[in-house]
């Protein structure tokens, strides 16, 4: 039996999304959702469906990889400055044997980004990306309570884990919005960035502040001549709410006095607490006095970690990259880790 490996088309939406139904799960958002469909992995100027897909003589899918390139949200990143973030990666039991990797090597092949990986990885594929010489690593979660709050209807939070930590200032805060971003953000060098792989204020923008389903709030964070942006979302359940931070670009410095800046957001909205899963930003952090929270056997506090549905449970993300460069810094928002399941 011959298998061909090959770039959806448009007209194969469909196909795509009745093998999510039928061999990933008929609940997942990707098979019951055009839209998000659309949003996420539509590429209109190529006239394709970003995934690679394996299909047997009959022409039936047979396996998936999903993938989500940087230049989606800024075309000016596409070729040398490009990240192709992998995604939904499937394959029928029947064909497991190898084809998942085939997939994996022709999707890297045929587009050759610079940069190359993924966020939420089951570890057992751990091996095969540090073979492909991807390096792989926990994403840190850090995390800072809302000083203010006594009882906590989301978080679970022992008395003796509730200290008072010691918040830096100094750091100036202004809310971005598509009316004041482009203005307030420009003359600071935060298209500049060291970081890798390669964000710009235009990828934030179409990235976040252009969604068509969720809500981001965008802070810009200034202290002399440090700037970055920072990505948060509003998470609700049980009544109360919390704050996910899940992207970043600029300077990391920009954060080490800010945590009264934080803290202030955190006490002006009622949340409980802001959590950011990241890589390459713990010194900053901890800084402006964001702690970390332990592995999820050692951790005492719980800060839920899904909310679509809600579950009261620590959540640990993995993630694997390829690419140039040193200062990893890689979030929660990357790949799909920051999408709808309900809609």
């Amino acid at each position: 039996m011959g298998i061909a490996l090959d770039l959806c088309r448009l007209e194969d939406r469909q196909d795509l999304m009745d093998f999510i139904r039928d061999h990933w799960s008929a609940n997942h958002v990707l098979a019951r959702s055009e839209a998000l469909m659309d949003w996420q992995h539509r590429d209109e100027a190529n006239r394709r469906y970003n995934f690679i897909a394996a299909r047997d003589d009959e022409k039936r899918i047979v396996g998936i990889l999903g993938f989500i390139l940087a230049s989606r949200y800024d075309p000016a990143l596409a070729g040398d400055a490009d990240t192709l973030w992998l995604t939904t990666w499937k394959v029928r039991p029947d064909f497991a044997h190898g084809l998942g990797l085939l997939l994996l090597r022709k999707l890297d092949s045929l587009m050759a980004p610079k940069w190359i990986g993924t966020v939420g990885l089951n570890l057992a594929t751990k091996g095969i990306y540090q073979a492909l010489g991807y390096h792989v690593d926990m994403l840190s979660r850090h995390y800072m309570l809302n000083s203010a709050i006594d009882n906590y209807r989301l978080a679970t939070v022992p008395a003796e884990s509730a200290g008072n930590a010691d918040f830096s200032s100094g750091a100036a805060f202004t809310s971005l919005d598509p009316s004041n971003y482009w203005a307030a953000t420009e003359d600071l060098s935060l298209d500049a960035s060291p970081q890798v792989p390669r964000k710009t204020r235009a990828f934030i923008h179409g990235r976040y502040l252009s969604h068509p389903f969720y809500h981001y709030r965008a802070l810009l964070v200034v202290d002399g001549p440090d700037a970055a942006i920072c990505i948060l979302r509003t998470c609700e359940a049980e009544g109360a709410s919390a704050f996910r931070m899940v992207d970043f670009l600029g300077s990391g410095a920009a954060l080490r006095r800010a945590g009264s800046g934080f803290q202030d957001l955190l006490r002006s909205s009622g949340a409980e607490y802001i959590d950011f899963f990241c890589s390459g930003l713990q010194p900053e952090l901890a800084a402006a006095g964001f702690l970390t929270l332990p592995p999820a056997k050692d951790a005492k506090i719980v800060l839920p970690g899904y909310f679509e549905p809600f579950e009261r449970s620590n959540v640990e993300l993995a993630f694997s990259l390829r690419g140039p460069g040193d200062l990893r810094i890689v979030c929660k928002g990357d790949a799909d880790q920051d999408r709808p399941n309900l809609l």
